[in-house]
């Protein structure tokens, strides 16, 4: 097992990958800098796992160097549910093994950023993640039953919502990999950006990750 904990900004964090078939909630953090607000918003979401005693695995995907790029090698054994990458399959191990995914990331150029877009190409795989049927994609990974968006950008969440962004996200790359209830909560950067608006938020994501 492997540990870490945080309590405030840049300090470790704890991590509880839990027995094998133990269900635990993943977090998926992507973003690059360590002083960012999603940082901060991590932070918070730690705080209230470790509150409420909850077992819970963070996937970093900038400090563990994930590569998002897909080879044409990898690109061979898609289709075969395969991966030449160990972070591949250990990140699929722990989804496995994951009742709730919660997804921390900044939103840029109106979608996720490059590194969690090579997760969902090179993680969910097919025969892993979902299976082709005459009705159409069947997801797998029912044993996730809800998935949790913090977000942030420069748009507003309307906006976002308008352009297809927020719908795009909890029916095909979250509810086409079997996860069927999806909730989202955003913050511009556009708002005052005073200190008092981002600790309301933060205050916000407290109480989302709670309930």
């Amino acid at each position: 097992m492997k540990v870490k904990r945080i309590m405030k900004w840049n300090i470790n964090y704890k991590i509880d990958y839990g027995k094998k078939g133990m269900r635990v909630k993943t977090v998926i953090f992507s973003h690059p800098w360590n002083g960012s607000f999603n940082k901060a918003i991590l932070d918070k979401v730690v705080e209230k796992l470790d509150e409420t005693k909850e077992k819970y695995t963070i996937i970093d995907l900038n400090k563990d160097k994930f590569n998002p790029v897909m080879t044409e090698e990898e690109l061979s054994l898609y289709s075969q549910g395969k991966s030449i990458d160990p972070l591949v399959e250990k990140y699929q191990e722990i989804l496995k093994n994951t009742d709730e995914l919660i997804l921390v990331f900044p939103i840029w150029w109106m979608s996720m950023p490059a590194i969690l877009k090579g997760f969902f190409d090179k993680v969910m795989v097919k025969g892993f993640a979902y299976e082709n049927t005459k009705n159409g994609i069947k997801g797998l990974l029912t044993n996730i039953k809800t998935a949790k968006m913090i977000t942030t950008a420069e748009a507003p969440k309307i906006l976002l919502s308008i352009t297809g962004f927020g719908i795009t996200m909890k029916k095909a790359n979250l509810g086409g990999i079997g996860i069927k209830k999806t909730e989202w909560i955003h913050y511009s950067l556009k708002s005052k950006g005073k200190n008092e608006d981002r600790k309301e938020f933060i205050e916000k994501v407290g109480k989302f990750v709670k309930k």
